[in-house]
């Protein structure tokens, strides 16, 4: 009963602490914004150095430097199939996330509902079109799937966020934003 009481007292007193990007990350994107010509309102970070049952996913406002939206974000299977991802990979076929730039393209419905295509911008995520690496919702990366199993589940390589952190993220997905995969 005590122990629930100085939980219940931290949480009202000391919130817990937000997320931070590093000031090098943030700048680097940027300026990588405004040398393609891609929007620098805001920016996608996916920190895949944490496991995946912490939150991964940050949407940065560019210009105060802010974490604005942070979410659970599964990574492909190939990868790992803990909640750590551990091979990064580019090639077809592998199911392993792949580091780098991307930029979202535009949105569609396909099997898994509102997703946004990724083109990957750099050497290590060149195939992302090819791979259809794209952003769209996953059961295995809810709240409830997290809390069960200690994890998110694994995708076939994309970026996979819940049905409702998706539709927060729907007016930060807008074409020319860029996400960074990074670890």
């Amino acid at each position: 009963m005590l122990k629930t009481l100085l939980i219940l007292f931290g949480f009202y007193f000391f919130p817990a602490v937000a997320p931070t990007i590093s000031k090098e990350k943030i700048d680097h994107l940027k300026d990588f914004a405004l040398q393609q010509g891609c929007n620098d309102d805001y920016a996608i970070f996916i920190d895949m150095s944490k496991p995946s049952n912490e939150k991964r996913w940050h949407v940065v406002d560019l210009s105060s430097m802010k974490v604005v939206f942070s979410t659970y974000v599964a990574h492909g299977k190939g990868s790992g199939e803990g909640k750590q991802a551990e091979v990064f990979s580019d090639k077809p076929g592998s199911n392993c996330t792949a580091l780098g730039i991307y930029k979202v393209t535009g949105s569609f419905i396909g099997e898994h509902g509102l997703g946004y295509s990724l083109d990957g911008l750099e050497e290590t995520n060149k195939n992302a079109l090819n791979r259809s690496i794209v952003i769209h919702s996953a059961w295995y990366a809810d709240d409830d799937f997290i809390t069960k199993y200690d994890r998110c589940g694994n995708s076939w390589g994309c970026p996979a966020i819940s049905a409702q952190a998706l539709e927060a993220c729907k007016p930060y997905l807008k074409p020319g934003t860029l996400i960074w995969i990074y670890r």
